[in-house]
């Protein structure tokens, strides 16, 4: 980092320190002895309720994790409104969309830890790597959180909680899981195949220590393929649609806990394996003068990821909250290729080594100190967050299937992006139910000028039950690994980075209006409309610079605007709960193309595309059977979308159709709760393949007339138990 950047670290550090003059009483978890229902703690001083937030705040039970069976948090969040899960069936990864604004723009977190992935810490994470063994809740805030959270974290963030605490001496937890793929399963090599062991245990009253393994096996999915053995080779039968991949996590806690200091440690570890079966077969002799036979050449993929987490919450001086994370993560991205002789369905001789193509090497931490006044009226927060990143891509950087690349580089590259955030905010509370929070936060980053960040938070509460929310929060996007560093070119492609591009800048406006209703009979009713507002410049887009031959480079050229309307309900009347939730939003674009020195016609940025989200869910519970029964369903409409017609050089709105997804279980608890069996179905209306005209060629494939997002109908069974000792 330059001299003078770490001048303005230490001079902003200590101007942060001086302000250091007032803070709040912790919130108590209980009100006149009763168990408050939800806390959170995203963007909090301090853990509390979610009635007292002055954010809006989504929380996912355990319950609705334990009711839908979910494995990955792609699972559930395939149901929430404007989440939209992008699956590959080519690559085994995926990735999701908020607000119409990919991964890259909003941010997961563990336990308030940024979780790594291939272009830095929070974003463009693959979220059917992140299982949910061990989870407690899921808390989900949608808009920008820069001041809070840093960069890339335009649309939202997702903060996973896991659980840290028992209620006896010794807790012995599993599962297994067998699941159709589509209408295909058998014990070995269809279906998929989940196993789970947890077992957690109260040392003391202070000391607790918990370990957890997960094995999920999906075998792929056939569909109109052969699978591995096939050996014809006319029209690419060998393989599968979706490919066979197996995932390994294992985690371990421990946790210490006293009066005015708590800590724990946390390790979690994943290696995952996608298998990649080519459709090309091969009629040759492996071996000279041995007969001929059929063979291929495969792939695997290998994943590993490491994360190390120590939290630290201590009070100093007998006054001052502090809170301290301190994280080290590396993700390994590796291939290896191989021979598969068909005929003797075996692998010829022995795999290669595993080659590494790229990685990802994050350190991080996090402070914050409050509670510097004993003052219920007025509470303040100083942070600090840095987060030193190093990424790797070596020339083979992401080889596809077929030895092609989807990005290349010249040559093997490492880099750094370092961030060190400093960030102070203020919370006052007045005796009319009117909250304000103002927030500030200056980013010294390695590569690019300085980044500021603010926020204005509010809220109001009208009455006992209701309370209206409102917000206006900046961030950046800083461009990642691949925008920066692609190189590609060969006679079919030229495709290439830009060293030259800036950070995205970005904002967001929301206003949320919250109404609880609750009666003497049991009645409990939550009803929430939110309004929200986007505005992102700078948008980075891999840019079409020439025609012939066909130029591709990474420009700050687009701008990308969306607003809508959220409303939703959930009642609850005794052993039934319900809830209908909806979205309208629009997107509004400015797109353009230079090229040969000719800036193409713009699309209209006055003009917003609407699309619709529905969801809905239904539990209802007969405790003498100890059954509960839920179905979840979402709908996700129409989606109109403006792309560049190359031949023509104007864009065209196309449009993706809208489809329908339903989920059905039952959950039966047996022999005392210590077996719980659960049985259910996914995607009732066997959804598969949905049409578009709205996915342009790209720079590596021809027009896409259907995208490939689901595989169809499955069924599964869940079995598990539970011993407290």
């Amino acid at each position: 980092m330059k001299h003078n950047t770490c001048k303005k670290l230490l001079i902003c550090s200590l101007l942060l320190v001086s302000w250091a003059v007032y803070s709040q009483d912790k919130d108590s978890l209980s009100t006149k002895g009763k168990e408050i229902e939800k806390i959170v703690i995203t963007g909090q001083y301090l853990q509390q309720s979610i009635d007292k937030s002055i954010y809006q705040i989504e929380v996912i039970s355990q319950e609705d994790i334990k009711n839908r069976a979910a494995s990955t948090i792609a699972d559930i969040l395939d149901y929430n409104l404007n989440f939209v899960t992008i699956p590959s069936s080519t690559s085994g990864n995926s990735d999701a969309s908020l607000f119409g604004l990919d991964s890259q723009y909003f941010k997961v977190l563990i336990d308030n830890i940024p979780l790594v992935s291939d272009n830095g810490m929070g974003g463009s994470v693959d979220l059917t790597k992140i299982d949910l063994d061990n989870v407690e809740r899921i808390e989900i805030v949608r808009g920008s959180l820069g001041v809070d959270y840093g960069s890339n974290s335009l649309t939202g963030l997702i903060n996973i909680i896991t659980k840290k605490k028992i209620p006896g001496k010794w807790k012995i937890s599993g599962y297994v899981q067998e699941e159709t793929v589509g209408d295909e399963y058998d014990w070995k090599e269809k279906g998929k195949h989940i196993q789970s062991l947890d077992v957690a245990h109260n040392i003391t009253d202070k000391w607790y220590v918990s370990v957890n393994a997960n094995h999920n096996d999906f075998e792929g999915f056939f569909g109109e393929k052969e699978g591995k053995r096939h050996y014809k080779n006319e029209g690419g039968k060998r393989g599968y649609e979706w490919l066979p991949k197996e995932q390994w996590n294992a985690k371990a806690l421990i946790n210490f806990r006293s009066e005015k200091f708590s800590a724990f440690y946390k390790v979690h570890y994943l290696n995952e394996i996608v298998n990649y079966y080519n459709p090309i077969v091969n009629w040759q002799s492996l071996v000279q003068g041995v007969p001929y036979t059929y063979s291929s050449k495969d792939r695997d993929y290998k994943t590993d990821r490491w994360g190390h987490h120590l939290f630290l919450n201590a009070t100093l001086f007998n006054r001052i909250d502090y809170k301290g994370d301190f994280s080290y993560q590396k993700q390994d991205r590796e291939y290896r290729d191989y021979i598969y002789d068909i005929g003797k369905r075996e692998v010829f001789g022995s795999k290669e080594a595993y080659k590494n193509y790229a990685y990802t090497d994050a350190w991080y931490t996090r402070g914050t100190f409050s509670r510097f006044l004993n003052s219920k009226v007025f509470d303040f927060q100083l942070g600090y967050e840095f987060n030193l990143v190093e990424g790797f891509r070596s020339a083979r950087s992401n080889p596809l299937v077929g030895g092609s690349s989807v990005s290349g580089f010249k040559e093997d590259i490492k880099d750094h992006l370092d961030n060190y955030d400093v960030f102070v905010s203020g919370e006052l509370r007045t005796n009319v139910g009117l909250s304000l929070r103002p927030g500030f936060r200056n980013s010294f980053n390695s590569k690019f000028d300085d980044q500021q960040s603010y926020s204005l938070s509010m809220k109001f509460e009208l009455s006992k039950s209701s309370d209206i929310r409102a917000e206006v929060a900046t961030t950046n996007r800083t461009p990642n690994f691949d925008e920066l560093h692609t190189y590609f070119v060969n006679t079919n492609h030229d495709i290439q980075g830009n060293p030259d591009l800036v950070p995205e800048k970005g904002y967001s406006s929301a206003i949320h209006l919250n109404k609880r209703i609750k009666t003497e009979s049991g009645f409990k009713a939550e009803l929430n409309l939110s309004t929200l507002y986007i505005n992102l410049d700078d948008k980075i887009e891999l840019s079409i610079t020439n025609l012939s031959p066909l130029k591709y480079r990474y420009l700050n050229v687009d701008k990308y605007k969306t607003w809508g309307v959220l409303a939703g309900s959930s009642l609850r009347y005794k052993n039934l709960s319900f809830s209908l939730g909806i979205s309208y939003f629009g997107v509004s674009l400015a797109l353009e193309d230079n090229i040969n020195g000719t800036l193409i016609e713009e699309v209209p940025d006055t003009d917003y595309l609407y699309s619709l989200q529905l969801n809905s869910s239904l539990n209802y519970t007969i405790p003498k059977w100890k059954t509960t029964f839920s179905v979840y369903y979402k709908y996700n409409g129409k989606e109109p979308r403006y792309i560049l017609n190359t031949d023509e050089k104007f864009y065209r709105l196309g449009e993706q159709d809208g489809y329908s997804l339903l989920d059905a279980s039952i959950r039966k608890s047996l022999f005392k709760n210590t077996v719980e069996l659960t049985v259910g179905a996914r995607n009732l209306f066997n959804v598969k393949d949905v049409n578009t005209t709205a996915a342009g060629s790209g720079a590596h494939q021809g027009p896409v007339s259907s995208i490939n997002l689901f595989y169809g109908r499955s069924y599964f069974v869940k079995l598990g138990f539970n011993l407290n000792i």
